[in-house]
């Protein structure tokens, strides 16, 4: 009787698993055949590519943008609602209190009415043939949200599925903006560090660009001479559907210095990682335009790509354009300029999972709109703080820009539409057949009084502080097929400007320095070339800081360099290789430095707050150069502590963490045991179903501000999960631009049990590229029957 019910059981499982398995398959879209689908003029062929790709051929641009709408909705539907819940902060409908605080943050912010407005100033003044293929794009959209198989995930959590409008590509935008915006985790931090320690320790550490330090160079005519704040934006932006930008590389090298006497453009922009990835990959060939890009789900244009003539690439150019104001209250009225001035008030209410809503009054200064309330522990002592931000203070131009660079048939035009941009500033560089190059700065630079520090809060009341009003665009940094023969960004400062070196929260010079150093060195560059260039792991700066600090050592502990430990360090060039000692050692003893160092004095969620930006990175080399620094000595201590007496007292607690973590053997000590990468989906955290949404964990070479750039926060625990890193790689030979190169971190579909969910994940951490089809015979080599799209 026993063994009958366990093989009842057993019957039962197998085919409940089997019609489970059986339904998931049925989720996943075709990718040939016939669809029948309404709002197409002409019947229009799609080709998948063996990495998923699709390869759009239509007769029209209406129907080229409305099928790219149709099958990026069709791969990543689910992305791309909540890149717009998001931003109108409408998650918590879907997840309840747990995203609550994000919702806040947005509805605050304005960014629904924002988008609201543009999409009307779009209706407006955007050109006939512009607004025909954005609403192509936008239909396409629609009819599969009609149509369409909805992804499983709106299963899971009860979620409907909505059309699609225009001002959700403007929300989409603004999530995009925000990410980019250093200022709002970076400002309230550094105010709260003036108010804990003062001006004097915080003289001591370095919050411009340091002297001497790599800067992008500017050439030809152009040339013109809070504490939980902090963390709880940093941990709200990593929690995202796809985390912000970090940063990123981009050069472009000119015919004279490669070997096919072509021109090479390399980009890899760098943000979060996550699964689904932020990039989806398509290409698009209708009578007279043939594009290959990358597109953010729910933008009709690509981001970055190429057509058959130019391309670009994009970085964070990482300039201030969030100013924060501490604001002179009276009842509903707010002082500026001396003057009493009205708050105007609006009233948002956010739906709740499983609750009642919440209901929000959000006041607007002529700064912008009061922030204090939207955190709990607000770094000013509750006093009123409105945030002065570029990106809401211009209606958005974001379509007309990006749509102006796929359509680019010269370097002029795509300046002009590089000069669309306002915010976030973005480093545009750019390359053509003909062996133009160039790299432009693109925002709106604010003009601010002389000697102002914006990264402070601002006296919102007595005008003084007030924007002077805004640079124009041929006043920005630039450099136009410049004499060296190429340009490159890698969010690094940018050489003068109409006011010198502008003021931002710019990375450390360390992949800048290894670009141009090794673009500099030879004129035979080929994409082999740049594809070694562009996962190299080598940072000669953090060689040279172990050292010096080993020397720093030798001088109050001369018997710690005959230790192996020592011996390891002392002989690393600075590679970040998966069985590499070198960097286990380094970042462990920076954080201990650090910490002993600063903790004492900032408290440890300042310290951790600090930890985890820009700011870290650019100031700390410096601060370890400063042997008379205030911040050595321990107050808490009878002794007074000075540089190596911390220097000493950090290794010898790195000594013990790693040994205590990794055992004493120093050659287990790889770097491959401590840094790895593991996309995440967003379901991956709200379910048991990890397993299925996520991929990996799986170690990966890289490192910190290497160019290969495989960033994670420096923390106590001695692991560095992989945060953040190389969204896409890509690299375009206009000798043969139907044959570039790219790969992405996953893969292009949103559907788990797709062969292209995360098919790519293994050329990602083994450093390897696959081909970027556009000659229309490979692509037939490399895909199935077409999905044919009739009317």
């Amino acid at each position: 009787m026993l063994r009958k019910v366990i093989i009842a059981i057993v019957v039962i499982l197998t085919l409940g698993l089997g019609s489970l398995y059986w339904w998931l398959q049925s989720k996943i879209p075709s990718t040939s055949g016939q669809l029948q689908v309404n709002g197409l003029k002409q019947q229009v062929e799609v080709r998948f590519d063996n990495y998923g790709v699709p390869h759009i051929y239509a007769q029209n641009g209406h129907d080229a943008y409305f099928s790219l709408g149709y099958v990026t909705a069709r791969d990543r539907f689910f992305q791309l609602d909540l890149f717009r819940r998001l931003s109108s902060g409408r998650l918590s409908e879907l997840f309840g209190n747990k995203t609550l605080k994000s919702d806040k943050f947005f509805r605050t912010l304005g960014l629904t009415e924002y988008a609201q407005n543009a999409a009307k100033e779009f209706e407006r003044t955007a050109t006939p043939e512009l607004k025909e293929l954005v609403n192509a794009y936008i239909a396409g959209i629609n009819a599969y949200v009609k149509e369409g198989e909805k992804p499983l995930e709106f299963s899971l959590i009860g979620a409907e599925a909505e059309t699609f409008k225009l001002e959700d590509v403007y929300l989409i935008t603004g999530y995009l903006a925000l990410g980019f915006a250093e200022g709002f985790r970076i400002d309230p931090l550094i105010e709260n560090m003036y108010r804990t320690v003062g001006d004097v320790y915080m003289n001591e550490l370095e919050l411009g660009w340091p002297d001497g330090h790599t800067t992008i160079p500017v050439t030809g005519s152009k040339k013109l001479m809070g504490e939980n704040f902090s963390n709880e934006i940093t941990a709200m932006l990593e929690e995202f559907p796809v985390a912000p930008w970090h940063g990123s590389n981009a050069w472009v090298i000119a015919p004279q210095k490669t070997k096919a006497k072509s021109t090479i453009l390399c980009n890899d922009a760098h943000m979060g990682f996550s699964q689904p990835g932020a990039w989806y990959e398509a290409h698009i060939e209708y009578p007279g335009f043939k594009h290959y890009g990358n597109y953010i789900a729910g933008m009709p244009f690509a981001l970055t790509g190429h057509n058959d003539f130019c391309g670009n690439g994009l970085t964070m150019l990482e300039n201030d354009d969030v100013d924060f104001f501490i604001e002179e209250v009276q009842g509903d009225k707010v002082k500026y300029k001396n003057e009493w001035t009205p708050i105007r008030y609006r009233n948002e209410t956010i739906a709740v999972k499983d609750r009642e809503p919440v209901n929000l009054k959000i006041g607007e200064t002529p700064h912008g709109p009061l922030i204090q309330d939207v955190f709990d522990d607000f770094p000013v002592y509750q006093v009123p703080v409105s945030v002065f931000w570029t990106y809401l203070k211009f209606p958005s131009k974001a379509i007309e820009a990006v749509y102006g660079l796929n359509h680019a048939r010269s370097m002029d035009e795509a300046r002009n539409a590089a000069s669309l941009i306002h915010a976030p500033g973005l480093n545009v560089v750019y390359g053509d057949k003909d062996g133009h190059i160039a790299w432009w700065a693109a925002a709106k630079f604010i003009k601010r009084p002389q000697g102002l520090m914006s990264k402070r809060f601002l006296n919102g009341a007595d005008g003084q502080s007030e924007p002077l009003g805004y640079y124009s665009f041929n006043e920005n940094p630039m450099s136009e097929d410049p004499s060296s023969g190429f340009v490159y960004t890698a969010n690094n400062q940018p050489d003068s400007c109409a006011v010198g070196l502008y003021p931002g929260y710019y990375v450390p010079q360390d992949r800048a320095l290894t670009i141009s150093t090794q673009l500099k060195a030879t004129d035979n560059w080929d994409v082999e070339a740049c594809k070694k260039l562009m996962v190299t792991g080598k940072s000669e700066v953090y060689a040279k800081t172990a050292k010096h600090l080993l020397d720093i050592l030798k001088t109050i502990n001369a018997d710690a360099l005959f230790t192996e430990q020592a011996n390891r360090l002392s002989s690393w060039e600075g590679e970040h290789g998966l069985e590499a000692i070198g960097p286990v050692i380094y970042y462990r003893w920076i954080y201990n430095i650090l910490e002993l160092a600063l903790a004492d004095q900032l408290g440890n969620t300042k310290f951790k707050a600090f930890m985890n930006t820009h700011f870290m990175k650019t100031s700390y080399p410096v601060f370890l150069n400063r042997s008379e620094n205030l911040w050595w000595d321990n107050p808490l201590t009878r002794q007074k502590e000075n540089r190596a007496v911390i220097v000493k007292q950090a290794w010898n607690k790195t000594i013990e963490d790693l040994s205590a973590q990794l055992g004493k053997d120093v050659n287990d000590w790889r770097w491959r045991r401590v840094h790895t990468l593991e996309l995440e989906h967003p379901m991956g955290s709200q379910t048991i179903l990890g397993w299925y949404f996520n991929t990996g964990p799986e170690p990966v070479p890289g490192g910190n501000e290497v160019v290969n750039n495989m960033g994670f926060s420096i923390d106590s625990s001695g692991k560095y999960p992989v945060k953040f890193g190389p969204s896409m790689r890509r690299i375009i030979d206009f000798s043969a631009l139907e044959e570039s190169y790219s790969v992405l971190p996953a893969g292009q579909s949103g559907y788990p049990f797709s062969k292209h969910y995360n098919n790519q994940f293994a050329l990602f951490v083994s450093n390897t590229f696959r081909p970027q089809l556009m000659n229309r015979k490979k692509i037939e080599s490399k895909s199935e029957t077409p999905l044919i799209l009739k009317p």
